[in-house]
C-alpha cells in the first residue's frame, strides 16, 4: 500500500506523479512555498532551475526524477538531489519528507545555542503539549539583560551555551528548545521530567556566580544601568522556571501568555487566580447564581463583598462582566450594586454600557453616581450626550460625577457645557454644594484640556466663590497659554506666587512664545523663594525648558551653588544647570569640592554623578587627587561617570 504524504510536495513534469497526494503544478492555481519538488528528468536542468527559482524562491529543495547517468547535469544547475525513475513510490515520499524535515530542522536551529528555534518549537508544542498530555517548562535568566551589558556579549553567549549543555546533559530523554535570548522550553511529561528540569535550574544557579568577576561576585550582584537609564543593583543571575500544561490553552501564543503569569506568580507579582473562578471553580464565566451561592456559603460581610467585587474591576477581569451586570441588576444592596457599577467602569467593556445606563435610573444616588462615573470610560465621547442630561439629577453627588464624566469622554459639547456650569449662579441655596460642583467642573476642564476654556477659569479665580485656589491654578497650568502667564504674573506682583508654584510642572512649555518663557524664567527666578519646595519646583520648570539660559538666569543658578545645602535640591540644580547649558567655571568645582570635604553639603552617589556630567560640559577639570579616588570608588555608576568625564574633558583640550 502506498504511503499518502504528509507534506505539500510538488510535481513539476508533463506526465503523471509517480506518488500519491502530489500537487500538480499545471493544476495549482497559485505558487505557495511547498515543502519539497520533484522535477520530471525529461526538462532541460537550467531551465528547470530558473523556472523553480522564479516562482518558488531559492530555498526550496527540488529533486530530479531521473536516472544517475544524467545527474551531474542536475546538480551542477542547483538540484538537490536526483530520484531514479524505478524508485518505489512509498520510497520518493519518503525521501522528500525526511530531507524537507530536516532542513526545516537545520533552519530554525538557534546557532548559538545549537537548540531548535521556533518553527520546531511550535510544533512540538502543538503536538505534544496542546494535543498530548506532556508539560512545557518555560526558563529565562533573571538579571540576565544587565549582566549582558555590563560584562559584554562574548560572556553573556557563554552564559547562553551553558544554560543550552545543563539543559541537554540533564535532559537527554525530553525536548529541549532555544525561543531567543535568555529564554529556553522543554517539553515532557512524568514525575521525572519535572525532577530534571528542576536539577538543571539548581545546576544552572549554583553555576551563575562562576560567571562574575571576583569583586562583583563578593558583592553578590553588579551596579547596571535599568530601562530608565539610572543605576542600580541587580543581584547575581537566578534561572525561573514556569511549568504550564496545555489545559484550556488551543494555541502556541495562549500557552505563552499562561506561562508568562505563571511565572509572575511565581515571583509574587500577581495574586493567585482571579475573582472568576473564586465564583466558579470549574473557571466557567460565573453568574448572579454564582455569587449568590458563594455568598451563601462563605457568609462574608459586605465590606469584603465589596471589596471582591471592585476588585474583578482593578484587575480587568472581564469574565467578571455578566456576572457584574446581573448584580447591578438583580441585587437588593445598593452598596454592592455600587461596587458593581465601579468595577464596570475599570473593566470598561463596551458590552456593559446597556447596564450602566439603565442604572443612571436606579432609586441610590450612589448607584448612579457610580454609573456616571464609569460611562465615560466604557463608551468615550458616546458618554457625553448621556452625561448632559444627567446634569439635572436631583443628586449633587450624581451631577458632580457627570460634570467630571464630561471632561474625560472629550465629547465635543463638553468644553460650552463646563463653561456655562462654572459661570453658572447659585441658585440651588445650597452654598457647599455649588462649591462642591464648581470644583468638579474644574477636573472636567483639566481632563477636557481645552484652552478656550482659560477665561472661565480666570473668572473663577477672580470672583473667588470658596473653591480651592490650589484646584482653580492647577486646572488654569494645566490649560496653559499667554493668558495664563499673565495672570502668574499679576500673582507674583501681588506676592501670591505661592499659590501656583506647587503646580508649575503642570504648564505646558510649547503652548507659549519663547519671549514670554524668557520673561516668565526671570519672574520665577526674581521670587523671594524661601521654601525648599517652592525652589525645587523652579528649578524642575527651568530644567523642562530647552536651550540656552539667558546671563541672568545663568549667574542665579551659580549662586546657588554656594547656597544650597540639600543633597536633592543641589543634585537637581546641578541636573537643571546641565541642561541649560550653564559652564561651570573652575572655582565653581573647587567650592563644591571643598563645602563636600568640609561637610558643609553631602553629595550622594547621585550628587556626585550630577557633579561629573555638569563638570564634563565645560573645560576645566576636577582636581587629579579628587577624579582618582572618584574612579576607584566603590560604585560603579560614579566610576563610570568619572571615566566618562575624564574622556570627554581629553577630548576638549585635544580639539
Amino acid at each position: 500500500m502506498e504511503k499518502q504524504s504528509r507534506g505539500k510536495f510538488l510535481w513539476i513534469g508533463d506526465h503523471a506523479p509517480p506518488f500519491k497526494g502530489a500537487v500538480i503544478e499545471s493544476q495549482s492555481e497559485n505558487h505557495p512555498q511547498y515543502s519539497a519538488a520533484l522535477v520530471s528528468g525529461r526538462y532541460d536542468p537550467s531551465e528547470a532551475a530558473d523556472h523553480i527559482r522564479k516562482l518558488y524562491g531559492a530555498d526550496i529543495p527540488w529533486f530530479a526524477f531521473t536516472s544517475g547517468e544524467n545527474a551531474q547535469s542536475w546538480f551542477d544547475v542547483g538540484a538537490t538531489g536526483f530520484i531514479p525513475p524505478d524508485t518505489p513510490t512509498d520510497i520518493i515520499v519518503a525521501t522528500l519528507e525526511n530531507y524537507s524535515r530536516l532542513l526545516e530542522a537545520a533552519s530554525t536551529r538557534n546557532p548559538l545555542s545549537g537548540l531548535p528555534g521556533n518553527r520546531t518549537i511550535a510544533a512540538r508544542i502543538r503536538s505534544d503539549v496542546i494535543d498530548g498530555s506532556s508539560m512545557a517548562a518555560y526558563l529565562d535568566i533573571s538579571g540576565f539583560k544587565p549582566f549582558n551589558d555590563y560584562y559584554g556579549f562574548t560572556r553573556g553567549d557563554a552564559v547562553l551555551r551553558s544554560l543550552a549543555g545543563i539543559l541537554t546533559d540533564n535532559l537527554p530523554d525530553y525536548f529541549t528548545g532555544h525561543i531567543g535570548g535568555d529564554d529556553f522550553i522543554c517539553i515532557g511529561e512524568g514525575e521525572n521530567f519535572v525532577t530534571s528540569v528542576r536539577r538543571a535550574v539548581k545546576i544552572f544557579n549554583s553555576r551563575a556566580g562562576g560567571f562574575y568577576n571576583g569583586k562583583d561576585h563578593s558583592a553578590g550582584g553588579i551596579e547596571a544601568l535599568d530601562r530608565s537609564g539610572q543605576f542600580r543593583f541587580y543581584p547575581v543571575m537566578d534561572l525561573t522556571l514556569s511549568l504550564v500544561s496545555g489545559k484550556d490553552c488551543g494555541t502556541v501564543e495562549e500557552l505563552a501568555l499562561k506561562a508568562g503569569l505563571e511565572k509572575k506568580r511565581v515571583k509574587g507579582e500577581i495574586p493567585p487566580g482571579t475573582v472568576a473562578g473564586i465564583f466558579n471553580k470549574l473557571d466557567d464565566i460565573p453568574d448572579y447564581s454564582d455569587f449568590r451561592e458563594w455568598v451563601k456559603n462563605c457568609d462574608p460581610d459586605t465590606v469584603q463583598i465589596k471589596a471582591l467585587l471592585e476588585s474583578a474591576g482593578v484587575l480587568g477581569d472581564r469574565k467578571m462582566t455578566c456576572c457584574l451586570i446581573e448584580i447591578l441588576q438583580k441585587e437588593p444592596d445598593h452598596h454592592l450594586r455600587k461596587s458593581a457599577a465601579r468595577a464596570l467602569g475599570n473593566i470598561a467593556g463596551s458590552d456593559s454600557a446597556r447596564a450602566l445606563k439603565d442604572a443612571l435610573n436606579d432609586r441610590s444616588a450612589h448607584v448612579r453616581t457610580a454609573a456616571a462615573t464609569a460611562l465615560p470610560f466604557v463608551l468615550g465621547r458616546e458618554a457625553g450626550e448621556i452625561l448632559k442630561s444627567v446634569l439635572y439629577d436631583k443628586s449633587t453627588w450624581v451631577r458632580r460625577a457627570a460634570l467630571r464624566g464630561l471632561g474625560i469622554s472629550g465629547w465635543q459639547d463638553a468644553a460650552a457645557i463646563l463653561d456655562r456650569e462654572l459661570r453658572k449662579p447659585n441658585k440651588s441655596g445650597y452654598w457647599l454644594n455649588h462649591q462642591q460642583e464648581l470644583a468638579s467642573t474644574l477636573e472636567g476642564i483639566t481632563f477636557l484640556g481645552d484652552h478656550k476654556l482659560i477665561d472661565a477659569v480666570i473668572f473663577i479665580l477672580r470672583k473667588n466663590p470658596g473653591v480651592s485656589k490650589d484646584l482653580i491654578w492647577r486646572t488654569m497650568l494645566s490649560l496653559g497659554g499667554e493668558r495664563c502667564v499673565e495672570e502668574m504674573f499679576k500673582a507674583a506682583e501681588e506676592g501670591r506666587h505661592n499659590e501656583y508654584l506647587p503646580f508649575l510642572d503642570r504648564f505646558d512649555i510649547h503652548c507659549v512664545s519663547r519671549i514670554t518663557l524668557e520673561k516668565l524664567e526671570r519672574v520665577l527666578t526674581e521670587l523671594d523663594l524661601k521654601k525648599k519646595s517652592d525652589r525645587i519646583s523652579v528649578l524642575r520648570f527651568l530644567k523642562r525648558i530647552p536651550g540656552k539660559v539667558i546671563h541672568d538666569i545663568s549667574e542665579w543658578l551659580l549662586g546657588l551653588t554656594d547656597t544650597l545645602t540639600d543633597p536633592d535640591e543641589f543634585e537637581l540644580l546641578l541636573e537643571t544647570m546641565t541642561a541649560r547649558e550653564v559652564l561651570p567655571r573652575g572655582y565653581d568645582l573647587a567650592r563644591i569640592v571643598n563645602r563636600a570635604k568640609q561637610g558643609r553639603l553631602e553629595l550622594t552617589t547621585k550628587g556626585i554623578v550630577s557633579m561629573l556630567r555638569w563638570a564634563s560640559t565645560g573645560k576645566y577639570t576636577l582636581s587629579r587627587t579628587y577624579l582618582e579616588k572618584l574612579l576607584r570608588h566603590d560604585s560603579r555608576e560614579i566610576r563610570t561617570a568619572a571615566a566618562r568625564t575624564v574622556v570627554q574633558l581629553a577630548c576638549k583640550g585635544r580639539d
